[in-house]
């Protein structure tokens, strides 16, 4: 089991996911719900724009673009569960 993730830490990572959905970066695989990234230069900068122009409430706008980033970072093209 990985270190537990302050719920801080859980609201800025759901925020990030958000804003990657948001940018159109990353989409659920329709047949079983897993993020995967859709990656795209100008969804990219995209993302990274709303991060610093909209960043969680409380954190600097450098730090929402490492929060978009470690989330991106976290994810693949491929479901896990498709074949």
């Amino acid at each position: 089991m990985g270190p537990r993730l302050s719920r801080k830490s859980v609201q800025i990572e759901n925020w990030a996911t958000d804003t990657l959905l948001r940018a159109n970066l990353i989409a659920a695989c329709p047949n079983h719900g897993y993020m995967r990234l859709r990656f795209n230069h100008a969804a990219l900068d995209y993302a990274h724009a709303l991060a610093e122009h909209s960043p969680f409430p409380g954190i600097s706008a450098g730090r929402a673009r490492e929060a978009i980033d470690e989330v991106l970072d976290g994810l693949s093209d491929d479901c896990p569960d498709c074949d």
